[in-house]
């Protein structure tokens, strides 16, 4: 597919728009169709395999947004624009444009204290504790 992803949810103020999923692992290399335009929320009950998506968060954005949370899996996440803080239960990490974090299904937040929107590009794997 070319052209704007059409496949987006806003989620307490943060854009999601999801760009391509697989529903198993190892992924089959036979592709016939746009996987992005009918992909799901990669942290949804029973889902397995792989999602791509960008987050665009908002200025202001924090834990009344976005709440402290985990899930089962392993995020590859790049800092597109923007800057975004990491919220752990023990302290945060500031991560700007280039930045990129591997996240292992540890308990997180998000928060936006920059004067401009911060564009995430995610990478899930479903994984097992």
């Amino acid at each position: 597919a070319d052209g704007p992803g059409e496949n987006v949810r806003v989620l307490n103020g943060s854009r999601i728009m999801r760009l391509w999923e697989t529903t198993e692992m190892p992924v089959p290399l036979a592709v016939t169709a746009d996987a992005g335009a009918s992909a799901g929320n990669a942290y949804r009950e029973g889902f397995v395999g792989t999602s791509l998506y960008t987050a665009d968060l908002p200025p202001g954005t924090g834990l009344d947004d976005i709440p402290m949370h985990a899930q089962d899996s392993l995020d590859y996440i790049a800092v597109l624009s923007g800057s975004v803080d990491l919220v752990l239960p023990d302290g945060e990490v500031r991560l700007e444009a280039g930045d990129v974090l591997v996240q292992a299904g540890n308990v997180h937040s998000w928060a936006n204290r920059g004067n401009v929107p911060a564009r995430l590009l995610v990478v899930v794997l479903t994984g097992e504790r």
